[in-house]
């Protein structure tokens, strides 16, 4: 019989970024797109049209990451701005020399039973929850992800 796994109990990380309490991760895809199969490449004898459907290179979505703000939530905004153009220095960027590599674990009571990993992560926007007064609201901070591709480790 199948063990099914929980999607309720998770862990993100990415290089020295490890103590983040995150309340929700969503968006992770990839897809290949595809070159020349939606119409024909050519025509040959007596008419006859070709089609041919090659893969064209693949595309990946961004992970968005919602998080309580805390201490150490302050991670995430000072590795989103080293990662971004500085306006009043001429545009210098660390973006490059800042990307990580993450990781997802899913766990079933205390015991890991799914890792994703995350190559090139970079943050792409970061946000705040709206400021109410009177609210009892916990502020929450959002980061969107980007990578250069992902795979599933266990």
């Amino acid at each position: 019989m199948p063990e099914f796994i929980s999607n309720a109990k998770f862990y993100w990380e990415a290089d020295g970024l490890t103590e983040i309490l995150i309340q929700k991760i969503s968006g992770m895809q990839m897809k290949m797109t595809v070159a020349g199969g939606d119409a024909p490449i050519g025509v040959t004898k007596d008419g006859k049209t070709q089609t041919q459907a090659t893969i064209g290179g693949v595309e990946c979505s961004e992970i968005t990451i919602e998080c309580v703000a805390t201490a150490e939530s302050k991670q995430l905004l000072d590795w989103y701005n080293k990662c971004h153009a500085e306006a009043l220095s001429g545009g210098k960027a660390e973006g490059r020399t800042n990307r990580k590599l993450g990781k997802l674990s899913i766990y079933d009571g205390a015991e890991e039973k799914v890792q994703y990993e995350f190559t090139d992560v970079f943050p792409t926007s970061y946000a705040t929850s709206d400021f109410t007064a009177g609210s009892g609201d916990l502020l929450t901070e959002t980061v969107t992800i980007g990578f250069t591709y992902f795979e599933r480790k266990k």
